[in-house]
């Protein structure tokens, strides 16, 4: 039992730019599935309670905290995509 061969575990593999843009696309792609949708839920409401809803879905996401929201979606929406397209390219 102690004669089996071992597979190769974490200490073989050295940290690469490759394992950053993985990690880094998964993590937008979930942060763009959770705060995206919230986002387009929130402002599908809006639209559909009438326009002092809309107004104050506006004036949030119109306030500093909102841009970062904005700001911080659109990067994320930018990074999926050139990782997609890096790996799509490299397979």
């Amino acid at each position: 039992m102690n004669q089996r061969p071992l597979s190769p575990h974490l200490q073989v593999w050295r940290w690469g730019p490759h394992m950053l843009v993985s990690i880094l696309h998964r993590a937008t792609g979930d942060g763009m599935a959770l705060v995206g949708l919230g986002v387009l839920v929130w402002w599908l409401g809006a639209l559909a309670s009438g326009p002092e809803a809309y107004a104050g879905f506006q004036a949030i996401m119109g306030s500093p905290l909102g841009m970062v929201v904005l700001v911080g979606l659109s990067w994320a929406f930018f990074t999926h995509m050139m990782s997609g397209l890096r790996h799509f390219v490299l397979d």
